[in-house]
């Protein structure tokens, strides 16, 4: 998961050059999930066009990832940056363009069993 990781780091700072800052971007595995992360991200960018940005960020993670790795990756989740709010574990961290690890905690009434958060910026919300 480790390499997974640093090529999920590369993407994001990619995109935050090409399109704007993420005020979240995290990869969650939910517990239950059969080894199938969700690539989990929020930025006002995205929520100009919702639909172009999920194909913009597909795109990005086709190119970087490669078949053995894209199958553990169930979806991208968009989360409205207007209502995002910091996960109370994350409440004081700040990362960009790294790489936090986690384990067992809740997220939006999800149960985490793993995480790796890549950018949490409270102050790019709303």
């Amino acid at each position: 998961m480790k390499e997974i990781v640093k090529k999920f780091i590369h993407i994001e700072e990619e995109s935050s050059r090409e399109m704007g800052d993420y005020t979240f971007f995290a990869l969650f595995l939910r517990e239950n999930a059969a080894n199938r992360w969700d690539i989990v991200v929020a930025s006002k960018w995205i929520n100009e066009n919702k639909s172009a940005a999920r194909s913009y960020l597909a795109k990005k993670v086709q190119d970087a990832l490669d078949v053995t790795e894209i199958v553990k990756i169930s979806h991208i989740a968009i989360l409205d940056n207007e209502l995002f709010e910091v996960p109370e574990f994350l409440e004081d961290v700040s990362v960009q363009h790294g790489s936090i690890r986690f384990k067992d905690e809740e997220f939006s009434g999800q149960q985490i069993e793993r995480g790796y958060v890549i950018t949490v910026n409270s102050n790019q919300a709303a």
